[in-house]
């Protein structure tokens, strides 16, 4: 079972200490999910920064005040994952403090492609994507033109950055951190565990409460995540129960083995309800009633929508579905029984 820390939620704009030289900083956003759990780790040199809130005055002032607390100088930033919530001012927190960025290659390289500004990019494969999953023209044309609030939480990041790699070491504040990286939620999400302490700093990977979002976007509308996924579930749930989780979102917690068991089981619910709902041809929205109770709209249907496109990719290259892309680009997804052929026509 989940054991949630017994540490006081921070106040917004407040520290406290998780363990010994780990301070945890709740920082507000403007989304569904209003916090992200940031944490900064104390060395003799200065102050690492794990994870920085998404780019807007309001964190900047909740970072300042933070660290004139602690007293020490920031000596480097550590990012996670590209999501906005996780990397939109490590650009400004680097440029202001005059510190390097840690980060993997494939979560800085996605950042810099998805978030620098490109006014002459094509949009064409965003709007297959969103036709592709059954909206009118008329609404998929409202997403690709929102897509600006998105990229404008993200500060440029430096260019030059220190690469992290699976199995790498960081010493910090008397600790040795294992680099894990994971795909799944995203591309080369970061996980640092110490093995002495038993502590994991989790990111987004695997969350207490809720599950993190499993994805497909338009830039890579046939990838298969939740393979990823799962293997990375399989790998952390090796870890020892005892190990004090620091997420990014919800609280600390211990029991890692059985929320990675349950992550898995609320996957494998998805897939048998895709499974018996497309008994007959389904578009990918025509599943989100089936896959989410609450009414679907704006953010949550865009991140919905990746999710269950997830899902149905899995079962499409397990053999389990096919698809079907009719004259309108819209593809039609049904489960294959004993007169179809794995892997049914484009």
């Amino acid at each position: 079972m989940i054991t949630p820390s017994s540490h006081p939620i921070p106040a917004p704009g407040e520290l406290c200490e998780v363990a010994s030289g780990i301070y945890w900083l709740r920082m507000p956003l403007p989304f569904a999910l209003d916090h992200i759990n940031l944490y900064v780790l104390e060395d003799e040199k200065g102050l690492y920064l794990l994870d920085t809130g998404v780019q807007s005055s309001r964190s900047k002032a909740v970072w300042l005040h933070c660290l004139a607390a602690l007293h020490k100088p920031v000596v480097g930033v550590i990012v996670t994952h590209m999501h906005p919530d996780h990397c939109g001012l490590a650009g400004w927190l680097c440029t202001e403090f005059k510190v390097p960025l840690w980060m993997s290659a494939l979560e800085y390289y996605a950042a810099n492609t998805t978030f620098a500004p490109n006014p002459d990019a094509d949009t064409s494969v965003e709007m297959d994507y969103f036709i592709q999953a059954g909206l009118t023209p008329e609404h998929a044309q409202q997403y690709v033109s929102d897509r600006s609030e998105y990229t404008q939480a993200v500060a440029p990041l430096p260019l030059a950055y220190h690469r992290l790699i699976q199995d790498d070491t960081l010493s910090i504040g008397g600790r040795d951190w294992q680099v894990l990286t994971f795909g799944g939620h995203s591309p080369e999400h970061v996980c640092l565990y110490c093995a002495a302490d038993q502590l994991l700093i989790g990111g987004d990977q695997v969350l207490p409460y809720i599950s993190p979002n499993i994805g497909v976007y338009s830039r890579e509308p046939d990838a298969n995540p939740l393979v990823d996924y799962f293997a990375s579930l399989d790998t952390l749930a090796k870890l020892p129960d005892e190990t004090l989780v620091l997420p990014s979102h919800n609280v600390p917690y211990k029991g890692l083995g059985f929320r990675c068991q349950a992550l898995h089981e609320h996957h494998n619910a998805m897939l048998n309800q895709l499974t018996e709902f497309c008994q007959a041809p389904r578009t990918l929205l025509q599943c989100m009633p089936e896959l989410y109770a609450r009414e679907l709209s704006g953010q949550l249907l865009f991140f919905a929508l990746a999710e269950g496109l997830a899902h149905l990719n899995y079962l499409y290259y397990n053999g389990s579905m096919a698809r079907q892309k009719d004259a309108d680009g819209c593809y039609r997804y049904h489960t294959i029984g004993q007169q179809d052929t794995p892997g049914g026509a484009e």
